[in-house]
């Protein structure tokens, strides 16, 4: 049941990344597909937290009509690293899973660009640094606005599995 709820939420994310990009202007600096791979990272799950980040990767690069596979390789990666950081260290307190999502934009959004340039593919909006700078800020401001609302959902619809989250941080780190 666990692994179908994972799965439509991911179709979904999908899906909304395809359709809002297409009719909202600013929604080009938010990436759904990065900040679902955070939070399902931020789960104490190294395994879900890399797949999740494959899937929504490869998918959000066949959604965007980007080359194929910078995106998975960055996202799956991200879940790695969010994944690790939430095994290592408490990440319930909110400010800190915002945290995480801002530093997850900024390394992603360089990987997104730094792959783009090795296969020789660069990008209009980060050719100088200043366009870099420019676009890195866009899109930690529009990722971390939208992983406020979008954790308080997804912390609703899999409300089981955060109780259990939050019951095995309070045995490691408060007993």
């Amino acid at each position: 049941m666990q692994t179908v709820k994972i799965a439509l939420t991911i179709l979904v994310a999908l899906l909304l990344q395809m359709l809002l990009s297409n009719y909202l202007g600013f929604f080009k600096y938010v990436d759904l597909a990065l900040v679902m791979t955070v939070y399902f990272g931020l789960q104490r799950a190294l395994l879900l937290g890399m797949l999740a980040g494959l899937v929504l990767g490869i998918g959000g690069d066949a959604v965007t009509s980007e080359i194929v596979g910078v995106g998975g390789f960055s996202k799956t990666l991200i879940g790695y690293l969010a994944a690790l950081t939430s095994v290592k260290l408490s990440m319930e307190n909110p400010l800190a899973r915002l945290a995480a999502v801002a530093v997850a934009s900024v390394v992603n959004t360089i990987l997104h660009v730094g792959l783009h340039l090795m296969l020789e593919q660069p990008l209009v909006d980060a050719s100088t640094y200043a366009g870099l700078g420019k676009t890195v800020g866009w899109r930690v401001l529009g990722d971390t606005g939208t992983a406020i609302v979008l954790f308080l959902i997804l912390d609703r619809v899999f409300a089981e599995q955060t109780a259990a989250r939050r019951m095995a941080i309070k045995k490691r780190f408060y007993e």
